[in-house]
């Protein structure tokens, strides 16, 4: 009776094992994205996919149809956990929401990274993330030299429920307020990342702050928007818009000199690290609270050089 408990156990612990780490041939890792719109979300997943193909691991990429869908994000999580996947790689649409997703994912034996946005948990084994605070720096810093330290501005955000965006706008503002005194900041606003929002908002902002001189939009979809209703309102050159993410639309407003300068993150270093960082995990091997993915300012001197090339085109 013994031999038969201890052979019990020991095919136990196998099992167990083989959900908390899975050979490398046999380790599936399900991201989960927040939406597929855009070439930043684009070039995030090939990074994925690149990371899966170089390690030869299985990776599958999901995204929300929109940025605000958490019952169908925390729907994904349940899936995955349901499909077996040893790693989930999750960009949250919301801090707080997807937390009790997150706490069950772990009770099944699941090990969590989370990339782009972060949940409030402790549970993420790494967070894989511009330093969004410093990015919002790095676009305070920018605003300011175009605006040459004067005048009112406003900042368009993506979703005031992630933590990250508000980080961009947050950072930007207090640089601004402690380098550029003289600069005026009228509103922070977040657009739930839906460009005819955006746009409506930020004509508005125009209308009732005709005097206004700038704006720092915090994301890919609100610097479309500024850009197009600067153009639509005549005022290209007169408010001064600093962007963020580097994508091919932003990058043309940059040429047609809409857009003074972009912060841009790196989209396929955090694709790629958020998987290989899955990998290590279920390796067992310690991993840093924050994988920082880095950031740059694009601006129309550095557009063509090889550092900024090889971000906004990593495969070339």
């Amino acid at each position: 009776m013994k031999r038969i408990a201890f052979l019990s156990m020991a095919m136990l612990l196998l099992v167990v094992g083989s959900v908390f780490s899975a050979s490398p041939k046999d380790l599936y890792v399900a991201v989960i994205m927040k939406s597929f719109a855009g070439d930043f979300w684009k070039t995030v997943e090939l990074g994925a996919k690149s990371a899966g193909n170089d390690l030869g691991i299985r990776v599958t990429v999901e995204a929300c149809d929109t940025e605000t869908n958490i019952e169908q994000q925390i729907k994904m999580v349940e899936n995955a956990i349901t499909k077996g996947a040893n790693v989930i790689a999750i960009s949250v649409l919301d801090s707080k929401a997807l937390v009790p997703a997150i706490e069950q994912a772990k009770a099944a034996g699941v090990k969590i990274i989370t990339f782009n946005s972060a949940v409030d948990s402790n549970i993420p084994l790494t967070h894989v993330a511009t330093d969004n605070w410093a990015a919002g720096e790095l676009a305070g810093k920018a605003l300011g030299e175009a605006m040459k330290g004067e005048g009112k501005y406003a900042i368009l955000g993506a979703v005031q429920g992630v933590k990250n965006n508000r980080d961009r706008s947050d950072g930007a503002a207090s640089y601004i307020q402690k380098n550029y005194p003289n600069m005026k900041l009228i509103a922070i606003r977040y657009t739930d990342n839906d460009l005819n929002n955006a746009l409506a908002i930020t004509s508005d902002l125009i209308t009732a702050n005709p005097d206004i001189k700038g704006f720092f939009s915090n994301n890919e979809t609100t610097t479309i928007a500024v850009s197009t209703i600067l153009t639509e309102k005549g005022m290209i050159g007169k408010i001064k818009h600093i962007g963020f993410d580097a994508t091919n639309q932003t990058i043309d407003a940059m040429k047609k000199g809409i857009t003074n300068a972009i912060v841009t993150q790196v989209p396929f270093k955090m694709g790629y690290l958020a998987v290989q960082s899955a990998y290590y995990a279920n390796q067992g091997k310690t991993l840093p609270a924050i994988t920082d993915t880095g950031v740059a300012l694009v601006t129309m001197e550095n557009l063509n050089s090889p550092e900024i090339q090889k971000i906004l085109n990593p495969l070339k």
